[in-house]
């Protein structure tokens, strides 16, 4: 008798990531306000400060749109600095939203941060 000793590889991340639940309201607001602005933060979504969660959330809005007819973002997600030590998610449109600074000093508008040089 065979036994399964299939071993789980992901990570604790990908684990706990496995288990959240994105409601239809989140990803639907989230996809409007990508195509209004361009972004989302944690000011649009307070469970973004969790970094596990932000990452599924950029995995289910890609998904969302992928699904989409017309639209063909280039959604991306990035992890920033700021001074005091704080780290903050943003996911963008790299379409509307074109480098990573441009990304930074997005984030760094909206949530008031002082960045890091």
């Amino acid at each position: 008798m065979a036994t399964d000793t299939k071993k789980d590889n992901r990570t604790q991340d990908e684990i706990r990531e496995a288990t959240i639940t994105y409601s239809d309201e989140d990803i639907n607001r989230g996809i409007d306000l990508i195509q209004k602005k361009g972004f989302v933060t944690r000011k649009d979504f307070k469970s973004m400060e969790d970094d596990v969660w932000a990452r599924g959330f950029e995995k289910h809005l890609d998904k969302k749109f992928q699904d989409m007819e017309d639209v063909d973002p280039y959604l991306y997600i990035e992890r920033f600095d700021f001074k005091g030590g704080k780290l903050d998610d943003i996911i963008f449109d790299m379409d509307k939203i074109t480098t990573r600074e441009d990304a930074l000093k997005t984030l760094s508008r909206e949530l008031g941060e002082g960045i890091v040089r």
